[in-house]
C-alpha cells in the first residue's frame, strides 16, 4: 500500500474516513478522525487501510466541514 501523508483512508473492515498523519518505521500510520466532535488518533497497520476516492465522498479538496 502506497500511502502518503494527508491521504484519505479507511479500514478495510469499514468505518470512518480517516486522514494520514504519521508513517511508522513498521509498516503502521497513525491516523486522524473525528468521533462525536473531538480529533482521535490511532495507529493501524498499514495493510488494514485503503485509499479513499474524496472526490467520490461529496467533499472538495479544500473545502471544510464545519462543525456546530
Amino acid at each position: 500500500m502506497t500511502n502518503k501523508l494527508g491521504s484519505v483512508v479507511s479500514l478495510e473492515s469499514g468505518g470512518p474516513l480517516m486522514t494520514v498523519g504519521e508513517l511508522g518505521k513498521h509498516s503502521d500510520a497513525r491516523c486522524s478522525l473525528f468521533v462525536d466532535q473531538a480529533v482521535e488518533r490511532e495507529g493501524f497497520a498499514l495493510i488494514a487501510l485503503q485509499p479513499q476516492d474524496v472526490s467520490k465522498s461529496g467533499l472538495s479538496s479544500g473545502a471544510r466541514k464545519v462543525l456546530k
